[in-house]
């Protein structure tokens, strides 16, 4: 019998599709180093690591568990059985966790929560790994919208399952308590509490899908009892607490006040409104109930007006602290005397703390609160206060509370006299990417700069050792926000690029010094989706419909450029030719300029919008090494891949494997600028397990590689064209990931960072 011989190139093709499948590591040489030795890829596993915004002076003083905070949490819980573990919902991006009571923080895979945006969030009595979350929509991820309603975690959010759908759950923008369960139902042979119940509203607009629901399985099953319509019960309620003896009273709470449901299981039950009468005033209820074990003695603050007791439940009440600043009220339920009530922001105040059922007050003085070296000293930074306040007392010791405020953590110990801060770990500045393939300085791996959602921008030339944040304000600069949706590092001098404002427009601002000073170099909120420079000239730059000659210090409009068009790409290896997109009218036409934007030619036409599913998404890419390449969305929400050489342009798609899921739409996709064969793509929708994707073969074959990354709300994306490392981004923070082949300078080196993403079951 002959020896079966296969040839080198089938046996290398046949290889790699095996290390796709069993996902085992696998190398083989593909390309050529630049200084001409072999290039072996990789192909697992990837190495990611967080690359999160550190000052110079967190860094000098010796942190490395940095903490750049950015978005708020909605929903604070933790369970009976363990209150170290403590989840936080945050309102843009998935569930977060301390197994520590808030000193550390990570993300979790999240497989199966549908969409990821947290408005509320609970914590089974008994089993501190059973959670359920309210899971909503905000109105720039509307790809998400089919996918809220009720979940149900008992893995401790490593998976999820929707248990109920909602068509629209509104968002309140405050600390919630939308779910609670019936402490008298706690049944340790089951392993969780039985009775849970929960309210969603029906918002400002009156037209969200609001309800009064219950569950007698531990939230595995839910029936929706009652509508809440605004004109009973106001069109924001913040939350819900049930009787600690009789399951079927339950207390609802929120700008129309505190209301008492007789008999919460009855969809006629009877229903008091308890404010507005017998000592209660009228006012919006923020914060949490407080309840004593035997349901008697009530406590709950009445906005602006103070905070109020009673000793029969509820029926009569009285003032037991006035204050025309108060917002939120919440109280240790195992030690009723500490008490804590959360100021308005507008009132500049500290929080007030009580260690004595309400007789005397204490306020920490603003030195006495301490945040990151490095940070401003402002009221922001400072003050624990305003709409986002969140306390969590520990049930075992009096002293000991956890608080998210403002979109940091802080935790004292000694009853919140004094405060540091809880939050290492908990990382949410992140860049964004319609197009930020300029985003590197193309010669020096020291020197790049995240252009960021809602900070604008920061600057680094350590390599992400640590960066030079944000001088940029609003307000003298006239721009209507602080997001930048795309910028440039000028190749060869000290200048950034950046559109700044409110996504997904902005006003084009310019540095001369790396960020130190900065002024608008063209005003008016326009789409100016992609800022570049021409790498071969770099004194000519383009923006929206308008180019530089001067490095970006004066822009006059290109002339001829299509009407309703806007800039979407700029060559990397001849900056002479340019790419706009039919943006305002059709979004279905690409025109090219080979002459630095003086004459055009349309070259695309397609069946589809090219910015689906969003005026800030879609896919444009131009080939790193051929400028006659082109990529784009796909009908199918995949990529498709036009030779536009000659006329009418070759199309080709590109499939990217395991994205079958339903509302799949790749809304990010990069290219390595030293290796176009390998290619990157992120899918807009949230936790579906099919997230990230990379191909080494030019898109022939992908491998799914969500598993290393958040699988939130993922939005930046980008390939160094020094190092060829990845740099990922999202409301959990940002990222760093090695290319798969070997590379020199890099910043996943120079941090010592380690991966805080938790995707098995966990201690």
């Amino acid at each position: 019998m002959k020896r079966l011989r296969l040839p080198l190139c089938l046996f290398i093709t046949v290889l790699a599709a095996y290390s796709f499948i069993s996902c085992k590591r696998i190398s083989f040489p593909v390309d050529q180093w630049p200084g001409g030795d072999s290039l072996i890829y990789a192909l697992f596993p990837p190495k990611v690591k967080p690359l999160p915004v550190v000052t110079q002076e967190e860094w000098e003083s010796g942190s490395r568990t940095p903490g750049d905070h950015t978005q708020h949490m909605l929903g604070l819980a933790y369970s009976e059985s363990d209150p170290d573990r403590i989840y936080m919902g945050q309102d843009v991006s998935n569930v977060w966790v301390s197994r520590d009571f808030g000193k550390n923080w990570n993300t979790l895979k999240c497989l199966g929560l549908g969409t990821s945006f947290i408005y509320s969030i609970e914590v089974d009595p008994l089993d501190k790994n059973r959670i359920l979350a309210a899971a909503g929509c905000r109105q720039f991820s509307v790809v998400n919208k089919p996918y809220q309603g009720i979940y149900l975690s008992t893995d401790g959010g490593i998976t999820w399952n929707k248990k109920v759908a909602r068509g629209q759950i509104f968002e309140v923008r405050s600390s919630t308590k939308l779910f609670a369960y019936a402490p008298s139902t706690k049944d340790a042979n089951k392993g969780y509490a039985a009775r849970w119940y929960a309210a969603f509203c029906e918002g400002e607009s009156g037209n969200a899908d609001d309800g009064f629901f219950t569950s007698p399985d531990g939230g595995s099953t839910w029936t929706e009892v009652r509508k809440l319509p605004t004109a009973d019960f106001s069109n924001t309620i913040r939350g819900i607490k049930v009787h600690k003896l009789q399951p079927e009273k339950v207390f609802l709470y929120g700008d129309g006040g505190l209301y008492r449901f007789e008999d919460a299981t009855n969809p006629s039950g009877a229903v008091t409104k308890l404010s507005g009468k017998n000592g209660l005033p009228a006012g919006s209820i923020w914060g949490s109930i407080y309840q004593s074990e035997d349901g008697l003695t009530l406590m709950v603050a009445v906005q602006n007006k103070g905070i109020y007791k009673s000793t029969n439940g509820g029926d009569n009440w009285s003032s037991f602290y006035t204050s025309s600043t108060i917002n939120y009220c919440y109280i240790n339920e195992n030690h009723p005397n500490m008490i804590f009530a959360i100021p308005t922001e507008k009132s500049n105040e500290q929080i007030h703390v009580s260690k004595d059922g309400g007789k005397t007050w204490n306020t920490p003085a603003k030195s006495d609160v301490r945040y990151r070296p490095g940070y401003d000293n402002s009221d922001w930074t400072r003050k624990l206060n305003g709409q986002f306040c969140y306390v969590l007392p520990d049930p075992r010791d009096a002293q000991k509370v956890f608080m998210h405020t403002k979109s940091k953590n802080f935790r004292s110990t000694d009853g919140g006299l004094t405060w540091d801060i809880s939050d290492n770990g908990f990382n949410g500045a992140s860049h964004t990417d319609i197009w930020n393939e300029q985003m590197f300085d193309p010669n020096n791996p020291d020197r790049f700069c995240y252009f960021m959602v809602d900070r604008s921008y920061a600057y680094t030339d350590t390599r992400g050792r640590w960066f030079y944040p944000s001088n940029i304000t609003p307000g003298p600069m006239g721009l209507n926000g602080r997001t930048c949706m795309a910028g440039a590092l000028h190749p060869k001098e000290p200048v950034i690029l950046a559109s700044i404002g409110k996504q997904p427009v902005g006003q084009l601002l310019r540095s001369a010094d790396n960020g130190k000073t900065w002024t608008v170099v063209s005003t008016g909120n326009k789409q100016r989706w992609c800022v570049a420079f021409n790498l071969q000239s770099p004194d000519t730059c383009y923006q929206w419909r308008e180019r530089s000659v001067d490095a970006g210090k004066t822009w006059s409009p290109m002339a001829n450029m299509p009407a309703n068009a806007i800039l979407c790409g700029v060559s990397r290896s001849d900056g002479r030719i340019l790419y706009a997109i039919d943006w305002k009218n059709t979004a279905k036409k690409v025109w090219r300029s080979t002459d630095s934007g003086n004459s055009w030619q349309q070259v695309i036409e397609t069946s589809w919008d090219l910015t689906s599913p969003g005026d800030n998404s879609g896919v444009f890419r131009i080939n790193p090494k051929n400028p006659n390449i082109v990529y784009t969305s796909s009908a199918n929400g995949h990529i498709t891949e036009w030779d536009v050489s000659i006329l009418p342009a070759k199309s080709k798609d590109i499939t990217i494997t395991g994205g079958t899921d339903v509302g799949f739409y790749a809304a990010r996709f990069a290219i390595d600028p030293r290796h176009p064969n390998v290619m990157y793509a992120i899918n807009s929708r949230a936790n579906t397990g099919n997230k990230f994707f990379r191909t080494i073969d030019g898109g022939a074959t992908w491998q799914n590689i969500s598993n290393y990354v958040t699988m939130g709300s993922l939005s930046g994306l980008a390939v160094s064209p020094v190092t060829g490392e990845v740099y990922i981004s999202g409301e959990n923070g940002s990222s760093v990931m090695l290319p798969p082949y070997p590379s020199r300078n890099t910043a996943y080196d120079a941090v010592p960072y380690v991966s805080n993403h938790l995707t098995e079951p966990y201690n």
